[in-house]
């Protein structure tokens, strides 16, 4: 196509996007039924994994919680095949900013966002949208994995409140959760910040938890 098209093409969906947008902020998202739906759940083992498999099971759904890389080679042959499921990947805020004293931590929930991004892709691309993915991504939760955490901004959040947040988000089909919700705008902040302001804004946070009992560490 001609270059000059195709950025008109672009700007006129782009404000279409921004518009879709907003009437949506006044507008009621109608909440899908999951009875009988096919679930699958990485990360289920435990904490807010185990507990939305809980949400899931009250709704009557069937229910598939796996290990996320046997997940993708197991079950999604099947999904793929009839074009219908919703995969949800339990991740963290820490897939999208780093911190100190948790590198591996870090580095897998930085893989789990990728492998949500692909994999959605990916579907988009084979034109499978029955498939619905959803990614969950909470700042630090009261799950004992993390000892002492606090935080200058915020509060440690609950199972319950961030399993609501979650349920919310794969009824009205959100591909991407973030708990609390203003995590968009520091997201935002990192592509736009320049790295002085950012360490600056990071100290105010002042994000802190014990990385080995008896050391207290800060971000």
């Amino acid at each position: 196509m001609n270059p000059f098209l195709d950025l008109l093409l672009f700007l006129a969906t782009l404000i279409y996007s921004y518009l879709e947008a907003f009437v949506k902020l006044f507008v009621p998202v109608k909440r899908k039924s999951v009875s009988g739906e096919l679930v699958l759940i990485t990360g289920a083992g435990h904490g807010v994994g185990r507990a939305t498999a809980f949400e899931f099971a009250k709704r009557q759904s069937r229910l598939v919680l796996w290990d996320i890389n046997k997940t993708t080679r197991a079950f999604l042959p099947a999904m793929m095949n009839n074009n219908h499921g919703h995969i949800v990947t339990v991740a963290s805020a820490a897939g999208h900013f780093v911190t100190s004293f948790m590198v591996a931590y870090c580095s897998s929930k930085f893989a789990a966002v990728g492998f949500h991004k692909a994999l959605t892709e990916e579907l988009s691309t084979l034109g499978k949208d029955g498939i619905k993915t959803t990614c969950l991504c909470p700042v630090f939760i009261n799950t004992g994995f993390v000892k002492n955490p606090s935080t200058r901004l915020g509060k440690i959040l609950e199972i319950e409140e961030v399993v609501e947040a979650l349920m919310e988000g794969i009824l009205t089909n959100q591909k991407m959760i973030f708990v609390p919700s203003h995590l968009t705008i520091a997201l935002l902040s990192e592509m736009l910040f320049p790295e002085r302001a950012l360490n600056f804004l990071k100290k105010l946070t002042n994000a802190k938890f014990d990385a080995v009992i008896g050391q207290r560490s800060t971000q």
